[in-house]
């Protein structure tokens, strides 16, 4: 099944648009000729991307969102459906992150993530596939993450949350297929966004200074840039693609590396989590 051969004059949902790689989707998905309806958290940030886009002359429109809130995302889309009638695609991006000791996690960090990356993508296919299916068509990408490929220690809330949302994916791929409706996942690696400021990393070292800064540092230094991850993620669009992986050389050889080893890529996972980054302190 072919996917989306001409972007021009298409209705493009793009959640959590504020920043990072949905950010990019919004603005490249712009640029290929799609009318971009953003959504995100942050007022602030959805009028500097919406000023860029309306810059060019281009259309969009952002709402302000809590994707946890079923009942904003079921506003959101009546909405939605008043003022645009069709959707084309769906970018289900908004996400946010937690690292920690699996012992100092509160319930409320457990909420907080799955509600955001889990339950939000949860809510808005609950509102946006019906209307795809009476149509007779559409395109989804749900930005899942390298961590729903692998199990990462000192992540567990966001690597349940993502290894959930990849298996939606597919389970969605196979099962919406007969009506025309094309689901990809993508799965980002290490990207320099604002996914560690604006999470809650509650790793200390020995001191007990906190670890954010240093996390948030090597993700500046290491990660790719989320124009490339944007990229990639049309092009899954483009090419009906079941799992994208970005930047390919960057998870995938470790992914494969966890299907012909699991012991290997456990241990090697160990010494990253205890030396490398987060310095384990008891």
């Amino acid at each position: 099944m072919r996917g989306i051969t001409d972007f021009k004059g298409k209705n493009a949902i793009v959640t959590g648009a504020g920043s990072g790689i949905g950010r990019e989707l919004a603005l490249q998905l712009a640029d290929k000729g799609c009318r971009v309806i953003i959504t995100d958290i942050h007022r602030e940030r959805i009028d500097e991307v919406l000023s860029q886009i309306k810059a060019k002359g281009l259309e969009a429109e952002g709402y302000c969102i809590d994707h946890s809130r079923f009942e904003e995302v079921e506003n959101f889309a009546r909405e939605y459906f008043e003022r645009w009638g069709r959707i084309d695609i769906l970018c289900s991006n908004a996400g946010i992150g937690v690292g920690s000791h699996f012992r100092e996690l509160t319930i409320k960090d457990w909420e907080w993530v799955m509600g955001i990356n889990l339950w939000g993508a949860i809510y808005m296919l609950h509102h946006f596939v019906p209307k795809m299916i009476d149509q007779r068509g559409g395109s989804i990408l749900i930005t899942a993450s390298g961590a729903g490929l692998i199990g990462l220690p000192g992540m567990a809330p966001y690597c349940t949350s993502k290894f959930a949302m990849l298996g939606l994916a597919e389970s969605l791929r196979g099962e919406l297929y007969k009506y025309n409706i094309k689901v990809s996942a993508l799965c980002p690696g290490i990207i320099n966004t604002n996914i560690i400021r604006d999470g809650k990393i509650m790793f200390a070292d020995a001191s007990g200074s906190s670890r954010q800064s240093l996390v948030d540092k090597f993700y500046q230094t290491f990660g790719v840039l989320p124009a490339v991850v944007a990229k990639q993620g049309i092009s899954a669009l483009r090419c009906d693609t079941g799992i994208k992986v970005s930047p390919r050389l960057q998870m995938w050889p470790v992914y494969i590396l966890k299907r012909l080893s699991p012991t290997v890529y456990q241990g090697i996972s160990r010494l990253f989590f205890k030396y490398l980054v987060f310095r384990d302190s008891g």
